[in-house]
């Protein structure tokens, strides 16, 4: 038997078979199957098309990629052989569970390229770390497998995705995974786990800028910065021996929502070279970000706050400054809580083997499905439950994706 997909030529669904053909099919022909050719009934293309487009139609778990596959076998057959019928569950779990890690990943950072590239994504790059906690228990001795993502924060889109042992490792993890991406032009923004000269270096290297939280792991600057926006809210320095103040540039604002109000002022600075000889070590900075937030309980009044500290190698006013901070933590509710919430993704206890990691870029190519159509404005639940029950949506949505 061909490992080719067996695709028809009959004019209904003509489009849907052209966008699983050059779009999926091809970005997945890159894995190569581990399994033994004897007693083989699905090739393994066929086995992770149907995983990938079910669990965009709403399936989270194996059992229900089984009941899916079945019901809709005869929109299936119109570009898949099915010679067998349908995989079962036991199929599914296998192949995820047995596939390399690192070539399935490989498969989809080379769909998003050719599908997504042409949009021009890399505006906003967020790099973002995820725990699947439904990927371990307490009675053994595996770790939950840890994601780190990059986000095209205003497609909404995932570009690509390294696994780590934990959270600590996310350092290692995060060089690995820029070296996948096409950054130039970007604005690659990371929290303060991020804030390590080598990856500082590797982001200015690809012609991008960076955008990256100062903390107290790194204390010099940190200090620095805090005594600089001191100086330059005062108006004036502490010492005669110091410097004149930077000159502060501030933005305020108010958002309500979820039985709270919050307010922002965003302040910036740029003339800093005198206060922070810290940036020195770091190459062109161009803006220190003071972002101070209030929030106030809309029911009980009660008030609370914190201030957070950036820097960036491009000029950011304060108003830019203010959205591009708020930007990068789009990541928390447009992919990390989408993911768990929507996909059931801390539900997931799948663990044999490669399931778990495989199973995360599996949600990954699902949600970019989801998040890349333009034809209407519903939420990612919605959609994944027209996809299921609405073929004509599903052929839309596919279509859309390969330009079709």
């Amino acid at each position: 038997m061909s490992d080719s997909p067996d695709i028809r030529d009959e004019q209904t669904d003509a489009e849907v078979s052209g966008v699983l053909a050059t779009s999926l099919l091809d970005s997945l022909s890159i894995v190569d199957d581990p399994r033994k050719a004897r007693g083989k009934r699905y090739l393994l293309r066929e086995v992770l098309l149907i995983v990938i487009v079910g669990c965009m139609c709403g399936c989270d778990h194996a059992e229900a990629l089984e009941d899916w596959a079945k019901k809709e076998r005869d929109w299936l057959s119109q570009f898949l052989p099915l010679n067998h019928g349908t995989p079962s569950q036991d199929v599914f779990l296998r192949v995820l569970a047995a596939i390399d890690v690192d070539q399935f990943r490989q498969s989809f950072l080379s769909w998003v390229q050719a599908a997504f590239s042409p949009l021009g994504l890399g505006e906003h790059i967020a790099i973002d770390g995820q725990t699947h906690r439904g990927s371990s228990t307490r009675s053994s001795d595996k770790s939950p497998v840890h994601m780190v993502s990059a986000f095209a924060c205003e497609a909404g889109l995932v570009l690509g995705q390294v696994a780590t042992a934990d959270k600590s490792n996310e350092i290692k993890a995060i060089p690995i995974l820029l070296e996948l991406l096409d950054l130039k032009g970007a604005l690659v923004s990371i929290d303060a786990m991020g804030t390590q000269r080598r990856i500082m270096k590797l982001i200015r290297s690809n012609e991008a800028d960076y955008l990256l939280a100062i903390k107290k792991n790194q204390p010099t600057l940190h200090e620095e910065t805090i005594k600089a926006f001191e100086a330059a809210s005062a108006g004036s320095s502490h010492n005669v021996d110091e410097a004149d103040p930077p000159t502060v540039e501030t933005h305020e604002s108010v958002d309500g929502g979820h039985g709270r109000i919050e307010t922002r002022v965003t302040s910036v600075i740029h003339d800093f070279d005198d206060w922070v000889p810290a940036t020195n070590d770091w190459w062109h900075v161009k803006t220190l970000i003071h972002v101070h937030a209030t929030r106030e309980d809309a029911i009980s009044g009660k008030t609370e706050s914190e201030d957070r500290y950036y820097f960036s190698s491009r000029k950011l006013s304060a108003e830019r400054a203010g959205e591009a901070v708020r930007t990068h933590w789009s990541v928390e509710n447009q992919l990390h809580w989408v993911l768990d919430v929507s996909f059931g993704q801390d539900q997931c206890q799948v663990r044999t083997e490669n399931a778990a990691e495989n199973l995360a870029t599996v949600r990954q190519f699902a949600l970019n499905l989801i998040r890349s159509y333009s034809g209407d404005n519903y939420s990612v639940p919605r959609r994944r439950r027209l996809c299921d029950y609405d073929a004509d949506y599903r052929e839309q949505l596919l279509a859309q994706t390969a330009g079709l």
